[in-house]
């Protein structure tokens, strides 16, 4: 997947505005609007069963295509691939089934949306193409204007996903009419604000500021005029603005566009969005020189990238999953079925050998960690390298005498468990230590071979795992526990630093803990 953040909502965001107007459906349309607009913004989880309860209630096809629909989205926003899908293809067959044109070619621009989050851009530009093909079946002009303006909105998130951005803005250009054409309406003007949103976007990577200015006002405009719901575009529009306002210099104008999208994404709880508005504030905070706030939020941006990173992984695997079963029962209908069955063993064989090999690496590196561990305690380990020999640089830098009183002191803390301190940094240490951040970051750098964030996060790591094999307790705690009894604020940011160090799961390494308790008993 590109580094480049995709954040757009596309088809899952407008087109579910797009609401039938009989006088039968009325209380299906404001309940529809009451848990897209208002509800999702605020408790994704209570929306989500509020969209299955429609559902269940819902009266005609249309009204169940579009509950399906709607909890697609409400599960889009938490970036759960799988269930996304999984609704969307159930409201393609309902949609099939009764011949709606018009929705079968909007379900095909949500599976695109879908399909390009996730990287596979071949798969989701073929929704484009099946979309725009059934389209054209479609008599109502509105709804054909509203479509092919979002396929082009599509093939402008196509290029951002490639940084393309002269690209986009050609794309979202194309877009624009086909929305201004609409009527006056909430699908029209959230249109339109989105529009004018990537256009910002893609001005302001190209370092056209006036011009990004320009489109993210515009685009604010225009979504307060279609809700005073804090929806994600809102987010988005708050987080673009407090860039520009940052590439002037505006800190203060900057940070309260910034808290403001922050509310949003934290409030929404859209995994774009949040990836975003943390990556912007980890750049104000480093350019306002707040080491903390750098230090928070490069954290968290780096957390949801993970997290989102191996959400679209899973539903990648589940996908080939999927084909390769769909390919084994089609094979097992012919004549070849000994020849597949055999190749099937062999392959079963090969995997197996290759499931056994990493067994037994991961079980070497599990030793061999905690031989190490056992050596050298809870220190950092250097990398098997030994201290450098003073040079005249580092005489300059500081006096041999400072120099041995800063390990003394390295040691201590590192006996003293103060690294489990959620708040540690390098500023908070050099103070208890009497020192400046200079002359300990040169020495944890040099003496220990790390960056102060690796450095502590490897003291915290040999920790946990000192606690889990001296009391076997900790082997029947949750991993959120032994995150937090060794300092780090989430599950998942635990897991990572864990998997980096050590080459192995926090579950695989209790695993094999379990393992050698069960041995020695």
């Amino acid at each position: 997947m590109k580094q480049f953040l995709c954040y757009s909502i596309t088809f899952l965001f407008s087109v579910q505005s797009l609401f039938s107007q009989t006088k039968d459906d009325e209380d299906f349309n404001r309940a529809f609007l009451q848990i897209y607009m208002h509800t999702a913004s605020e408790d994704v989880d209570k929306a989500l069963a509020a969209a299955d309860s429609l559902y269940q209630q819902a009266g005609t096809d249309v009204h169940r295509i579009r509950s399906l629909m709607l909890i697609s989205d409400m599960y889009h926003r938490m970036a759960n691939r799988d269930s996304s899908i999984h609704y969307a293809v159930r409201a393609e067959r309902i949609a099939e089934q009764v011949s709606d044109y018009a929705w079968q070619a909007r379900i095909c621009g949500v599976l695109s949306t879908q399909h390009r989050e996730t990287g596979l851009f071949g798969a989701g530009r073929k929704y484009v193409e099946k979309g725009l093909k059934v389209i054209e079946k479609v008599k109502n002009p509105e709804t054909v204007n509203q479509f092919k303006g979002q396929c082009f909105q599509e093939l402008g998130f196509y290029d951002l996903e490639e940084r393309e951005y002269r690209e986009a803005i050609t794309n979202f250009g194309k877009a624009a009419p086909f929305f201004v054409h609409l009527a006056d309406s909430v699908v029209r003007n959230f249109a339109l604000a989105q529009n004018d949103e990537r256009l910002g976007l893609c001005h302001l990577e190209l370092g056209a500021v006036d011009s990004a200015r320009f489109y993210y006002g515009r685009a604010l405009a225009l979504e307060q005029k279609a809700s005073e719901a804090n929806t994600p575009i809102k987010g988005f529009i708050y987080s673009g603005l407090g860039r520009i306002h940052l590439a002037g210099k505006q800190y203060e104008q900057a940070d309260s566009c910034f808290q403001q999208a922050l509310a949003i994404a934290e409030a929404t709880g859209f995994p774009n969005l949040k990836m975003s508005v943390y990556k912007n504030l980890a750049a104000y905070y480093r350019l306002t020189g707040d080491d903390e706030g750098y230090r928070r939020y490069s954290d968290e941006y780096l957390i949801q990238v993970m997290e989102n990173t191996g959400k679209q992984k899973r539903y990648a695997d589940h996908l080939l999953a999927q084909i390769q079963h769909q390919l084994i029962n089609v094979t097992a209908s012919n004549q070849t079925l000994i020849f597949t069955t055999a190749a099937l063993i062999v392959l079963t064989g090969f995997g197996m050998g290759i499931y056994i090999r990493k067994q037994r690496k991961n079980e070497r590196r599990y030793r061999a960690i905690i031989k190490t561990l056992k050596q050298t305690g809870l220190r950092a380990s250097t990398d098997g390298q030994s201290a450098p020999v003073p040079t005249e640089r580092e005489r300059d830098i500081m006096p041999e005498s400072t120099k041995q009183d800063l390990l003394r002191k390295l040691e201590r803390f590192e006996s003293s468990q103060q690294f489990t301190d959620r708040k540690i940094s390098i500023a908070v240490l050099a103070g208890k230590m009497k020192t400046n951040t200079k002359y300990l970051s040169y020495i944890i750098n040099n003496y220990r071979n790390k960056d102060f964030n690796g450095y502590i996060n490897e003291l915290r790591v040999n920790y946990i795992i000192g606690k889990m094999e001296a009391d076997n307790r900790y082997l029947n705690y949750k991993i959120s526990y032994l995150a937090e009894e060794c300092g780090f604020a989430t599950h998942s940011q635990f897991t990572t630093v864990f998997r980096n160090i050590t080459g192995l799961s926090p579950s695989t390494f209790i695993a094999f803990l379990k393992k050698d308790e069960r041995v020695e008993a």
